[in-house]
């Protein structure tokens, strides 16, 4: 693939979280045939209590219209870090929120996001796991789901998540909107103190509600993820000491929506050297490094080069999580092996992969054509630049297990919008093909 389709793909993808905006109008100059009027601009009820509150705007998770704190953090986080490490791949050319005199697109797009998530904090500082109507809509627009929107109860990791994310956000916008960044900082130390003083709520969903869970029972990683990102912000010692106390080996390539304890590394490596403690830093690097020689020797037993060991329901996630990791060792310790392996990865994504097809809509004929996506099925033609899931050799869906009962794990897709369990959509797997795709492209050689 050229470098030329390379860009256009890279557009693509990150206009794909512009699209999936939600409680705004998206015009016809902008959106084209995925216009549509403001949606879910309703207050929505707290569940359980008679209630309302606005909670407005962000963006659409998925393939459905819901709102969840847990996988929107790691959405923020991966385009947070994207941009920061290489700021000149994102032009205000993607045709997205429209260029600011204060800061490019991808920046003002991400802040819409983090606007919707100030909205779902609790006045004590705890943050509402998610807002969704009760069960799924049909594949109709978003401005046609109208059942009532219910806030459900708060969760730790939700709180932690949104600790983290507010606090990496203020280190990036300190320099571009000072008033929007302290708010960011001063949410990120409420939902702190909601944990200091809150053990670990768990979230399973509450009666009547089917939409998505997102449910953790283990919130250590998003508290120790927290903690990174607010002494990166503060300098604070207090976080210092929680981190040196609750640094775990074993997370150092959790890079998940339920597993994030990579992310804390990944900020506490970018502190500076005067601030952060030498003996943990290079603890955390040496973790990061033996995970990342871990994928690079595993992936040379693939004819694919890329490692998977159980192809989960969003395994192109856990392809493109891998990729994330080996570029993070290589920026601590440069190896051509880490960019190379990283580079099979995309390849994976982008079409080099048991199925021959191209897992991103709207490349070329060999993209997915029916994801499992409402605004896709009612227009009757797939968004271009949305990640669908891929191979789930666990067949969550009815679809998958009629259709590929006997095939082998990494050949366990299909592209048919009712396998939402193969074939839909998220933020969250957008955000490290845009992490990935923005590393790659800014790399020296990359236009060869």
């Amino acid at each position: 693939m050229d470098n030329i389709d390379f860009i256009k793909i890279f557009n693509n993808v990150c206009r794909m979280f512009y699209l999936q905006r939600c409680g705004c109008r998206l015009s016809e100059d902008m959106a084209g045939e995925f216009s549509h009027p403001a949606c879910h601009t309703a207050a929505a009820r707290i569940y359980g209590t008679a209630q309302y509150a606005d909670v407005g705007g962000g963006w659409h998770d998925a393939g459905d219209y819901g709102r969840y704190i847990v996988p929107a953090s790691k959405a923020v986080a991966d385009l947070l870090l994207a941009n920061k490490a290489a700021p000149s791949i994102f032009s205000d050319n993607l045709n997205i929120s429209g260029p600011s005199n204060s800061m490019p697109g991808i920046l003002e797009e991400i802040k819409y996001e983090l606007i919707w998530m100030k909205k779902m904090q609790r006045e004590d500082g705890g943050v509402y796991h998610k807002v969704t109507c009760a069960k799924f809509p049909g594949f109709v627009m978003p401005q046609y789901e109208t059942d009532e929107l219910i806030i459900s109860p708060v969760s730790t990791a939700a709180s932690g998540d949104f600790a983290a994310a507010m606090a990496m956000a203020y280190r990036i916008y300190a320099s571009l909107d000072h008033a929007f960044a302290q708010d960011c900082l001063m949410a990120a130390k409420r939902a702190w103190n909601f944990l200091e003083t809150t053990p670990c709520i768990p979230f399973t969903n509450p009666d009547g509600i089917i939409t998505g869970e997102y449910g953790d029972d283990n919130d250590s990683d998003e508290r120790y993820w927290a903690a990174c990102a607010l002494f990166a912000a503060t300098g604070d010692k207090t976080y210092h000491r929680y981190i040196k106390s609750n640094i775990n080996p074993a997370w150092a390539a959790d890079l998940g929506w339920a597993d994030v304890g990579a992310y804390g590394n990944a900020v506490y490596l970018s502190i500076s050297n005067d601030v952060a403690d030498a003996t943990v830093k290079s603890a955390i690097a040496m973790d990061l490094f033996r995970a990342a020689d871990s994928l690079v020797e595993k992936s040379r037993d693939n004819d694919y080069g890329v490692f998977v060991d159980d192809f989960i329901w969003g395994s192109n996630m856990v392809v493109l999580n891998n990729a994330m990791l080996l570029l993070m060792a290589n920026d601590i310790q440069p190896k051509s092996e880490y960019t190379v392996c990283a580079r099979r990865h995309l390849d994976y994504i982008l079409g080099n992969n048991p199925m021959g097809i191209c897992y991103v809509t709207g490349c070329s004929d060999l993209s997915a054509q029916h994801p499992h996506h409402r605004p896709s099925v009612a227009v009757g033609r797939a968004m271009s630049g949305m990640l669908v899931g891929g191979p789930d050799q666990h067949l969550h869906d009815a679809c998958a297990q009629k259709h590929l009962g006997s095939v082998s794990p990494a050949r366990c897709y299909i592209d048919d919008a009712e396998s939402y369990s193969t074939n839909e959509v998220a933020i969250y797997w957008n955000s490290p093909l845009v992490y990935v795709m923005a590393r790659l492209l800014a790399a020296p050689g990359s236009a060869d």
